[in-house]
């Protein structure tokens, strides 16, 4: 006859029961996670450190335009702004505005006119200073003198100039104004007396569209 009673390795019926009962009440991880699932974290960085952590704002560079050029400007910030302008029409647009210059007309005239041809010697004396060296470069106003005062002085350093000297006082004057001129000037007329043009955008097509009268009619 068979023993009667619960098989082998079964739970007795108050085990059972005693199970059923901790699997209905919540466990420590359930309740963590429905404190956690209300909980909205704060915040706890000063507007300073947000700030530093953004990084820094970054600027468009800002253009440019002839109003930003200082009173009377020099024939050097005049081309220097047009060089660092974009666009043709906008580098045109900038030397219309100075047509009625003199001094741009005779530099540009210097620089790309084949009718102007000049009788100085290239080059420059050995251990020659260019520009006053008691100026600080950029400060035109402080040299003894401008290319807007001295632009004329080109007469007696050109084939057919009006001016009437010998060849030796020519190279005299031509020394001498390059002494007291501030240094971008300065060189700047080395430059535009060797038939070139240091601001390589600045071309002679730009001139001409501006108005300027560089090539023979």
């Amino acid at each position: 006859m068979a023993k009667r009673g619960r098989p082998k390795g079964s739970l007795n019926k108050k085990t059972i029961e005693k199970l059923e009962k901790q699997e209905s009440l919540p466990s420590a991880v359930d309740d963590a996670a429905d404190v956690m699932s209300g909980y909205e974290p704060k915040s706890e960085l000063s507007p300073t450190q947000e700030k530093i952590l953004k990084g820094p704002d970054v600027k468009e560079p800002k253009v440019r335009t002839v109003k930003d050029l200082p009173r009377n400007p020099s024939i050097v910030e005049i081309l220097g702004l047009v060089e660092e302008t974009k666009g043709k029409q906008s580098k045109v647009d900038i030397l219309k505005q100075f047509s009625d210059r003199n001094d741009v007309k005779y530099a540009l005239k210097a620089a790309f006119d084949d009718r102007v041809q000049f009788t100085l010697p290239e080059g420059l004396p050995d251990g020659f200073v260019v520009g006053d060296p008691d100026t600080p470069e950029g400060a035109m106003d402080m040299a003894p003198e401008r290319f807007i005062r001295v632009f004329k002085r080109m007469q007696y350093w050109v084939v057919g100039g009006r001016a009437q000297a010998s060849q030796s006082k020519r190279e005299e004057i031509y020394l001498n104004t390059l002494r007291s001129l501030e240094k971008s000037e300065a060189e700047f007329l080395v430059a535009i007396k060797d038939k070139t043009m240091p601001f390589k955008s600045v071309t002679k097509e730009i001139c001409e569209l501006a108005g300027f009268d560089l090539s023979p009619k």
